[in-house]
């Protein structure tokens, strides 16, 4: 019978620090990237109906109802502005959830559970089923940022 070389304590090793962030961040932050891109192009949307007024849409035969063309003639910079204030941050939420960043993820997490409050409070209250759809992403939010390894990644860039 033969007995084992080493019975000692094994080696103390140092956390491995990666380079990039779990998949379930890279999922989170895709997504707010997709949003924050649709949100620009909204912003650019009103901005051209508002700038471009009735020459871009009589151009293109597209009739507005007058409410929304009276709207968007009277506050259309404000809103196109506040668009695309909204989308840049929503960008540099994204970027710093894939650098790690703890605020970004908390700031994510904390307006989801908003949304996620806010939504079912209105299911509750006006009896509308078709309201829950509206649960998926926030959800999904909370879930994917609350993983093991995404803990880690955000507390010390190991996972």
């Amino acid at each position: 019978m033969s007995i084992p070389a080493y019975y000692g304590r094994p080696a103390l090793v140092a956390r491995y620090h990666r380079g990039t962030a779990p998949p379930s961040v890279h999922v989170v932050a895709l997504l707010q990237y997709v949003g924050a891109l649709l949100t620009l192009l909204a912003a650019a949307g009103v901005a051209l109906l508002t700038f471009g007024g009735r020459l871009a849409l009589d151009r293109r035969r597209i009739q507005l109802p007058a409410n929304v063309e009276q709207g968007l003639t009277g506050a259309g910079a404000i809103i196109a502005g506040a668009l695309a204030m909204v989308a840049l941050l929503w960008l540099v939420i994204a970027r710093k959830l894939q650098r790690g960043r703890q605020w970004a993820r908390i700031t994510v997490i904390l307006l989801s559970l908003l949304s996620i409050a806010g939504t079912a409070y209105q299911a509750w209250q006006f009896a509308d089923r078709q309201l829950l759809p509206g649960l998926a992403l926030p959800i999904l939010y909370v879930l994917l940022l609350n993983t093991r390894a995404a803990r880690s990644w955000f507390k010390g860039h190991y996972w």
